[in-house]
């Protein structure tokens, strides 16, 4: 099973250098950058996890491109993640040229994960066609991403993205390209966009009886549609990478847990609390560096790392 990490780096806490050090000496086999650019100062979307007010973590939160290629250039093992880049907020040109800059530099240790996304109206503000189709636009870019990954230039004609012949240097090392995981609820329309484009699947909040449907889901899935089950993995958010914990996502057929550590206490999480300790802890002031590497400290043990 292997262990990664997410934790929002902002100026008030940690800082990316020194938790890429500490992540990558303890063994962690990933780190994962949480993606939001602006939140409005009245919004009109409440916040998911509570229905109330959006944590101001999430208006601190650094651009995760600045932070993975800051944590990429003082390690050498620990994978670099985007856990997730909200696809319909950015320009498939851009965006092509960002990963594969960050893929080829780091030597080939970048994972794209993905997602659209929930405060809509910050999307319009990036992106009104996107906004209106967030998964139809994310699909498209996906596709011409890979087409401008994989090929010396590529050309894409969409829907709702296009553009000419073009070439994207510096190419990604990791042929054809980075691995794509998707981020998203457990649904049936889920598992099939995995299963037809993606190289994996990452949720959080999800217990291992719902990984364990999913996969079987997706499975079937990669069997309609001729890919071999085992070339999609499934990546789980988790506040406690205890063993019994670890042993109960991988039997339901995860690969990989993610540890949540924006202000852990440091001690064990009942599954059945994780919801009510996420908003906790979401809403606190923002951790120090060396509550941080307490929590690490904790984990790390828990983690069996």
């Amino acid at each position: 099973m292997k262990i990664g990490a997410q934790i929002a780096v902002t100026a008030h806490t940690i800082d990316a250098v020194s938790l890429a050090r500490e992540l990558e000496e303890r063994g962690f086999e990933s780190y994962w950058a949480p993606e939001h650019t602006v939140v409005p100062r009245k919004p009109t979307v409440a916040f998911p996890m509570t229905g109330g007010e959006i944590p101001d973590v999430y208006h601190e939160m650094a651009d995760p491109f600045v932070v993975l290629s800051m944590m990429a250039a003082v390690t050498s093992r620990l994978r670099v993640a985007t856990g997730v880049c909200l696809v319909p907020e950015r320009t498939p040109l851009t965006l092509a040229k960002t990963v594969s800059t960050l893929d080829a530099f780091s030597g080939g240790r970048f994972i794209f994960g993905l997602g659209t996304g929930w405060l809509t109206e910050v999307t319009e503000l990036h992106n009104p066609a996107a906004a209106a189709k967030p998964w139809g636009y994310t699909i498209e870019s996906v596709a011409a991403l890979k087409a401008l990954w994989s090929n010396e230039s590529a050309r894409y004609d969409g829907t709702m993205v296009s553009f000419p012949e073009m070439v994207c240097d510096p190419r990604p090392v990791q042929r054809p390209h980075p691995p794509v995981i998707v981020g998203a609820q457990p649904t049936s329309v889920a598992m099939r966009r995995v299963a037809t484009w993606a190289d994996g699947w990452l949720a959080t909040g999800v217990t291992p009886e719902q990984v364990a449907k999913a996969r079987a889901t997706l499975d079937e899935e990669c069997r309609r549609v001729g890919r071999e089950p085992a070339e999609v993995s499934i990546t789980v958010g988790v506040r406690d990478p205890s063993e019994d914990i670890r042993e109960a996502y991988e039997q339901a057929g995860a690969q990989r847990l993610m540890v949540l550590l924006y202000n852990h206490p440091g001690t064990r999480i009942p599954l059945v609390d994780w919801a009510a300790v996420g908003s906790a802890t979401l809403s606190a002031r923002p951790p120090t560096p060396d509550e941080t590497l307490r929590a690490l400290d904790a984990v790390t043990a828990m983690a069996g790392l």
